[in-house]
């Protein structure tokens, strides 16, 4: 969470305790436009109503065993609560953004010094849009590049742990996230009525590459980044988000 102190962008964190809300809001006193705020996860959709039924479908006996993905219902209802705090976030845009992104509290935990010779002012960095990102599309990173098996079921995909994108960091425009995250929602909840499911990477790989594209046909088209070789692939769209801040570049903000 530190990695917060340095990040310029306007930020809005939510927590569900009181202390890590209280620890960001010193780390971002320099920052004002900042926004941290407390829910209880029965504020939440993806807690209130559908944490019960992932629940009781990880207890399926014989349900495949990939911790935590499919053994702590917690965890999958967080992973699928992201998508719904995006949409809060958006509704309410409290910074007038025009783009938006998610980034997963722990994502630029490598920019974390044990040294306390640099203040933050010198690490303190902006994240702006990355070269090439379409304003009708939702950029996410490439994390494995060899061609995804088509038209698997969820059950395939859940089994298999199966993964071509990362959901850690993804940017799109404001409009296009709320479709997205909107799709993406109704996706969450057609895999739990099919008694399968995992994570949000999980959600994705069945919707674009599963029988999910034919169920619901997305209209939200992904930007995949792919790296360079330079970083690791499940971190790469943040990190050349960072770079664009530092050549200047349009802002998120």
């Amino acid at each position: 969470m530190t990695v917060f102190a340095q990040i310029k962008n306007p930020v809005v964190a939510y927590f569900d305790n009181a202390s890590d809300a209280s620890l960001m809001r010193v780390l971002r006193k320099k920052h004002p436009k900042t926004r941290i705020v407390v829910i209880e996860r029965s504020k939440l959709w993806s807690f209130r109503e559908t944490e019960p039924r992932i629940a009781k479908i990880f207890s399926q006996k014989f349900y495949p065993w990939n911790p935590p993905n499919t053994v702590l219902s917690s965890y999958s209802a967080a992973m699928h609560a992201k998508y719904e705090l995006m949409q809060w976030t958006i509704l309410d845009n409290p910074f007038k953004s025009a783009y938006i992104c998610w980034m997963d509290v722990g994502y630029f935990r490598d920019l974390v010094t044990q040294s306390d010779c640099v203040s933050v002012e010198d690490k303190s960095f902006r994240l702006c849009l990355p070269a090439g990102l379409y304003s009708s599309a939702i950029a996410y990173s490439l994390v494995y590049s060899d061609q995804p098996r088509r038209w698997l079921t969820a059950e395939q995909v859940v089994s298999q742990n199966l993964i071509f994108a990362c959901g850690g960091f993804f940017i799109g425009r404001v409009d296009v996230m709320f479709d997205w995250t909107t799709e993406y929602l109704t996706a969450v909840e057609r895999m739990v009525s099919e008694k399968w499911i995992s994570t949000d990477e999980q959600v994705l790989y069945w919707l674009f590459f599963g029988q999910g594209y034919a169920k619901l046909n997305p209209r939200t088209c992904l930007q995949l980044y792919k790296g360079d070789g330079r970083i690791d692939p499940w971190y790469y769209l943040g990190y050349l988000a960072k770079e664009a801040g530092e050549k200047n570049r349009s802002s998120l903000a």
